[in-house]
Parts: structure tokens; C-alpha cells; sequence
């Protein structure tokens, strides 16, 4: 496994090829029945014809890599790494395979499952990450934390997991490639559930790109807040003058504006949604603005 990237710390657990566990490590045969699944393996799918081909590869030459396990009770072991292997071995019914033997915590076997699912990029964005979220809920840790583990970056991981907010429609879309993170992502500014699940079929169906996405969502979350507040409105009393420059606000603004009364005074809200918004809201009343 390539070592770049890797979490503080984590380098030191993972063996980076064959040739450095046999220097460092004694390697043994185990019995492929005596070995249970990792607990903690985050990717929850394996292409069944690699693995096939894996396993014919396996039966002509071997084992060439041996997999790490760690003992769980008299002659038991946990997998950590290689479970394409040992799955490949189960299927050409191999009796035993080599493997080094090493004593992990819970945490430190979910975060390598996680680090080597990640490098070799075997893992669905979904996958991903729920893995993120068993990491901070199972073992009390802040995105930072994480974040500074498994060498991402804090925005990264909350963004990922902001994503499972979304529907399960919507999560199985992205995990069938039908989405990308980058299309689903814009659907959280959408508060309606079923509104967010008939505009990712409006995304898939006419084949946008991330950036339609996202101008789509955004158009749909401005009519969604204009409808809230028409019934907070309603509520408020809000006088038809102070409606109607609100309406001509928001023509000229593009985005979701509200004039708030507050006795002989009060206030206006102006809502952007990004920095590239923000840019485009402040060049409106200042056309120098530059950040």
C-alpha cells in the first residue's frame, strides 16, 4: 500500500508491500474457516467477477501477498487487511493462507479498514461516509479528530456526512453512480424531502452537470423559502407595502430577501448561499468589490 496520505500514526500499523512484512514480520498459515470478517470493514459491496478472477489468479499462483489478521481467542483470528483475498480463497475452497498476526484496538482496525478501502479507492462516497460517522459516534472523536487521523481535511469529512441527511432514494442514487457527491450535495439547501428526491430525478433524467445542479437547487430552495415566508407573513401581518419592496428586492438580488418591522425601526435580510454568491450580492450595491 502506498504510504502517502496516510493518518499520524497509522503508517506504522499498515505493511506497505510483501517484502517488508517478511522482514519485519513472522508470516503463518492460517486456516482460512479459523478467520472471521473485519467487524468494522466499511465497504459493504465487492465486484463478484473481480473476485473471481482474483480467485483463478490465487489458484494458479498463490497467495502472493499475505493478508493481517489479529488473534481473537485460541487459534481464532479477526481479518484486518485482505478481505478480497480471503473471500477470493474461500471461493476456490483454499484451506489456508499466509498471514502476519498483530494486536489492534477496535479503533485502530475500523480507521485501517478505512485508510486502505480509501487508498485504493474501493469504497462508494456513501461507504465512505458512513465509515466517517461509525468512527466519530463509536469512538467519541470530533470531525477534527478525523480529520487529522486519516490526513483529510475537516470540510471534507462534514461535508460527507452531511450528505447522509439526504434520502435513502437519494443515497442509493449515488451509490449506483446515477449521482455524484457533487450533484447531491446541493439538495441539503431543500428542506422538503420529496422535494429533493423529484429534483434528483430531474438531475439524472436531463443529465446536468454538477453546476445546473446546483443553479437548480438553488432556484427550488429560493421558491421553498419564498412560500415559508409567505405563510410567516401571513402570521406577522406584514403590511402589502413592505411585501411588495421585498418582492422588488429580491428581482434585483436574485436571492431570498426579508424586511423585518420592528416598531418605528427594523431590519433587511439579504441570504447568500456561497462565496461566489456573496461576491455577486455586494457587486450589485458596490461594483469596485473585491475581497
Amino acid at each position: 500500500m502506498n504510504k502517502k496520505g496516510l493518518g499520524k500514526g497509522l503508517s506504522a500499523l499498515i505493511p506497505l508491500d510483501a517484502e517488508e512484512i517478511t522482514k519485519d514480520e513472522p508470516i503463518e498459515e492460517v486456516r482460512v474457516a479459523d478467520i472471521k470478517p473485519n467487524t468494522f470493514q466499511p465497504r459493504r459491496t465487492f465486484n463478484e467477477e473481480k473476485l473471481r478472477e482474483l480467485a483463478e489468479s490465487i489458484k494458479e499462483h498463490g497467495v502472493l501477498q499475505p493478508i493481517i489478521v489479529r488473534a481473537i481467542g485460541s487459534n481464532k483470528y479477526e481479518l484486518v487487511v485482505g478481505e478480497r483475498r480471503l473471500r477470493a480463497c474461500q471461493i476456490i475452497k483454499k484451506e489456508t493462507l499466509p498471514a502476519v498476526i498483530k494486536d489492534f484496538s477496535n479503533q485502530e482496525m475500523m480507521e485501517i479498514a478505512l485508510v486502505e478501502n480509501i487508498q485504493r479507492q474501493d469504497l462508494s462516497p456513501i461507504e465512505e461516509a458512513y465509515a466517517y460517522r461509525k468512527l466519530i459516534q463509536e469512538f467519541n472523536l470530533t470531525q477534527e479528530q478525523v480529520a487529522q487521523r486519516l490526513a483529510k481535511s475537516r470540510s471534507l469529512i462534514a461535508n460527507m456526512i452531511r450528505i447522509l441527511n439526504l434520502p435513502q432514494e437519494i443515497l442509493d442514487m449515488v451509490e449506483g453512480g446515477l449521482l455524484t457527491v457533487g450533484h447531491a450535495r446541493p439538495l441539503l439547501a431543500i428542506a422538503d424531502k420529496n422535494t429533493q428526491v423529484r429534483l434528483a430525478k430531474k438531475i439524472i433524467d436531463n443529465s446536468l452537470t454538477a453546476r445546473d445542479a446546483e443553479n437548480l437547487t438553488k432556484e427550488a430552495a429560493a421558491k421553498e423559502n419564498i412560500t415559508k415566508e409567505k405563510k410567516t407573513r401571513v402570521k406577522e401581518k406584514t403590511s402589502p407595502v413592505m411585501q411588495d419592496l421585498e418582492s422588488k428586492l429580491r428581482d434585483v438580488c436574485r436571492t431570498k430577501v426579508r424586511i423585518k418591522e420592528e416598531g418605528k425601526g427594523g431590519k433587511i435580510e439579504i441570504n447568500y448561499y456561497n462565496n461566489d454568491d456573496f461576491e455577486r450580492i455586494m457587486t450589485l450595491f458596490f461594483p469596485d468589490y473585491t475581497i
